[in-house]
């Protein structure tokens, strides 16, 4: 079974999403006391469910964190941030949270020019200029998408003649091109506009003005009967003083205040769920949360109000009057926090633990000889915690696993070393799949020749392109300080994911002088290509690592270049020839074989531990978990 892992503060199951709801925020509260006493409690194992994928994150337990967290920024985004403060607290933090409401730039100034929170609101991105000023006091802001806005134009109940606005009348009304309604359209009163409209440290002040004025502010400002604050609330009041007044502020001050005003539609279209989500409302805009590594990981508190923030937002934004932000921004939001809370990414899995027990039917895959060792030590492992079914796994290469999976239906998995190719994505699309990528490893190509070859430990890319050509038949050919004696040269199938890579990589595509070289031998087999280079001096091939791994007191392996494959010179790229291993599966048959789902899910959560013993290299951090996020989106 998966073990737990632990990221700071938090030791328990990845993935729950099952905390109760709480009470209502306080809308005017500018600070949040806590009082709930810490109680030496955990919170329950809860065992995940697919349908919990969709949180990223391992489970906080408020009760036992305390400590400040101090936050300021956006008056759009206070609410919202006020109503999961009141929720955290309400789970029993027991430290003090506090939340100015400033605008988005003045509290950029307060987190990257004096230090002083440990969170910036903010309902626009940040600026170069903030992040210049956030690296100069050692600080890397990281941005976090929580919701979005829909920016909400209004009038009060006693306006009658306005209920739908251009985007070009939008301009004239809140410009200093106009002083009455009737210099917009002369059907409205003659009556002077009277503005109500954020401070210039907003974020609303600044997305209005880059969405309406195209970024000319100074005729927005100098528009008469023009009154700023950064207190949407100042706002409100404002417009319902009178028929003829105007403003705009987020969302959520118009909902609280929707039995008082009118909200007018842009361009035809009202702010909604749809509207919002599908751009067709024009002043639709995302709100965010930063902070920085350094901060969660010193602060357990303030990563954890981050996490309960991303993990639970969802549950609380329609009722602070805001939309979600979509799944991927959410999902891209968390894996920020994962990445910000952990230098080593690469062992942790982010997907519901799996029980191989309670898996059985048939498993087939098949595909790259090279992904073959990986597999059949990820097969054996997953049979050896209990799963009852059949595993068959057939070494075949890339192309022919490409075939079985795509063109004939017979398996549930294809193994590769190579990309699908187009023409096999298109062939898998003719009966009903849509091949989904999972990057498991990364191999280093290995050229290698006997112990008894002692006249070659490196090559040059060109000089390994010559020894596998037709343009040479002996060792001189290509150094006239080798042999004068035949290269007897052993290569994988032209069905194989490695044949593919070292045809791309050392001949630029060029195969047929390669294929058509003397004294050439190929084989899907790998164990082959073995035997034929142990069985002269002056014979070399070339396979997956593993395989060189497998039988390195037999024979060496060549530096390419003078660089020679290690986990470093893999992963910084500095070795040529290494390459990405993958297995492709697809959504239908994971949701309708469990034992599959399974299998992709245990092979993507522990091949990190298994990896280096079959003799391969891990993937990146960053591809494991893309790979695993694929397997929550198939899942869904």
């Amino acid at each position: 079974m998966r073990r737990l892992f632990h990221i700071m503060f938090v030791a328990l199951f990845i993935l729950g999403l099952g905390l109760a709801a709480c009470k209502p925020a306080a809308p005017a509260a500018t600070a949040v006391p806590a009082t709930a006493a810490p109680v030496a409690t955990k919170a329950p194992v809860v065992e995940p469910t697919v349908e919990e994928a969709s949180g990223l994150l391992p489970e906080v337990n408020p009760i036992e964190l305390t400590g400040n967290i101090v936050a300021a920024g956006s008056s759009t985004v206070f609410p919202l941030e006020e109503a999961m403060a009141n929720r955290f607290i309400d789970e029993g933090f027991a430290g003090n949270l506090t939340i100015d409401s400033i605008g988005s730039g003045a509290g950029y100034e307060r987190f990257c020019v004096n230090g002083e929170t440990d969170i910036a609101n903010a309902s626009r991105a940040i600026k170069d200029s903030e992040v210049e000023a956030c690296r100069a006091i050692g600080l890397e802001p990281i941005e976090f998408r929580v919701g979005t806005d829909a920016l909400a134009i209004v009038v009060s109940k006693e306006n009658t003649f306005i209920t739908n606005a251009t985007m070009e009348e939008l301009a004239l009304i809140f410009s200093d091109q106009t002083e009455k309604w009737s210099d917009v359209n002369p059907a409205w009163p003659n009556e002077s506009i009277l503005r109500f409209i954020p401070g210039t440290d907003s974020g609303t002040f600044d997305f209005f003005v880059e969405a309406v004025f195209k970024k000319e502010k100074e005729g927005h400002l100098n528009a008469s009967n023009t009154q700023l604050s950064e207190d949407d609330n100042v706002l409100v009041q404002g417009v319902l003083g009178s028929p003829y007044a105007i403003g705009y502020f987020g969302y959520a001050y118009y909902q609280e205040n929707a039995s008082k005003m009118n909200i007018l539609s842009i361009d035809d279209v009202t702010p909604d769920a749809v509207t919002v989500e599908d751009g067709s409302y024009p002043l639709a805009r995302p709100l965010f949360i930063y902070s920085d590594a350094k901060i969660m990981q010193e602060k357990p508190q303030v990563a954890g109000f981050i996490n309960f923030f991303l993990s639970y937002v969802n549950e609380e934004i329609d009722a602070v009057g805001y939309f979600p932000a979509s799944e991927a921004a959410l999902k891209e939001a968390q894996m920020k926090w994962l990445d910000a809370m952990s230098t080593d990414l690469s062992a942790r899995s982010l997907l519901p633990d799996v029980n191989p027990l309670e898996l059985t039917g048939n498993i087939v895959a098949a595909g790259s000889s090279t992904v073959f060792p990986l597999e059949e030590a990820m097969a054996n492992r997953f049979i050896d915690e209990g799963f009852a079914g059949n595993l068959t796994i057939d070494s075949i290469g890339s192309g022919a696993g490409y075939e079985r999976f795509c063109v004939n239906g017979e398996t549930d998995i294809a193994n590769a070393s190579r990309g699908i190719k187009d023409s096999e994505v298109e062939a898998c699309r003719a009966i009903g799949l849509e091949p989904i990528e999972f990057r498991v490893g990364t191999d280093a190509l290995a050229v290698v020749v006997s112990k008894e070859n002692t006249f070659i430990t490196n090559a040059t890319m060109e000089e390994l392109a010559l020894i596998f050509s037709d343009q040479t038949e002996k060792w001189s050919d290509v150094n006239p300080a080798w042999p004068n004696e035949s290269i007897l040269r052993f290569i994988p199938g032209t069905d194989s994911g490695t044949f593919d890579f070292f045809v791309e990589a050392v001949f630029k595509k060029e195969k047929e002088g390669h294929l058509n070289a003397s004294n050439t031998q190929l084989s899907e087999d790998d164990n082959v290509l073995v035997q034929g280079v142990l069985g002269s001096p002056y014979a070399i091939g070339y396979f997956g690592y593993a395989y060189y791994q497998e039988n390195a007191k037999k024979m060496n392996i060549l530096s390419i270049e003078g660089v020679t494959p290690d986990a470093v010179t893999v992963e910084d790229g500095s070795y040529p020839l290494a390459r990405p291993l993958f297995i492709y599966s697809d959504a239908k048959i994971m949701q309708e074989k469990p034992q599959v789902a399974g299998f992709i899910n245990f092979f993507l959560s522990y091949v990190n531990e298994e990896i280096d013993a079959v003799g391969y290299f891990p993937a990146s951090a960053a591809a494991l978990k893309e790979a695993q996020m694929k397997w929550v989106e198939a899942m869904k």
